[in-house]
């Protein structure tokens, strides 16, 4: 599956939706739950980005093994991404459909200033670990993992993840796995 291939898979499964973790959670709640993974509001570091990109990379074994997923990021912020570990996969540019700027539009102070880039991999445990990394020390912007073939998701931020299953029965066995790293209910997300 190419790249353009799995981004209409994305835009007929979420919606023309942009693949923005906190966005997709209000439109796709019955599918949605939320991993958190260390304390919230300082910056990891180093030891805790490398549980962080561990624990990105647990999560995402579970959903993606053997499966080719697409791989795309959102550079909201000019100048506050470093594409590196991106460009190391062999995620190049790509032109986002007219849905994700429009969505975006009020997160973008200028549409123009916003970049996408995607590749496609065949997934394995470790094939992210650099952009698992650079995700969790905020390094580069939104980047979300799909999966085609099951229409799930995985949109990793700083802190834990948004996850998206869509089947009941998968998503509950998800919770139980994970469910260590669900955020305290008591607390606002």
């Amino acid at each position: 599956m190419n790249v353009q291939e799995a981004v209409d898979a994305w835009q007929s499964q979420y919606s023309g939706q942009p693949p923005v973790g906190f966005m997709l959670r209000f439109s796709h709640e019955s599918v949605w739950t939320r991993l958190r993974f260390v304390r919230e509001g300082t910056p990891p570091d180093d030891n805790e980005a490398k549980l962080i990109a561990s624990r990105f990379d647990t999560v995402a074994s579970s959903l993606f093994t053997g499966a080719t997923v697409l791989v795309v990021a959102v550079r909201l912020v000019a100048g506050r991404a470093d594409a590196s570990a991106l460009r190391d996969l062999g995620a190049e540019p790509i032109s986002p459909p007219n849905s994700w700027i429009e969505a975006l539009g009020g997160y973008l102070p200028d549409p123009g200033t916003a970049a996408f880039m995607a590749a496609t991999v065949s997934w394995q445990h470790g094939c992210l670990d650099a952009v698992w990394l650079a995700v969790a020390h905020e390094w580069i912007g939104r980047v979300a993992v799909f999966c085609p073939a099951t229409g799930d998701a995985l949109c990793p931020y700083d802190g834990g993840a948004d996850l998206f299953v869509w089947a009941a029965e998968r998503r509950a066995k998800m919770g139980d796995r994970f469910k260590t790293w669900l955020p305290d209910p008591a607390k606002p997300l």
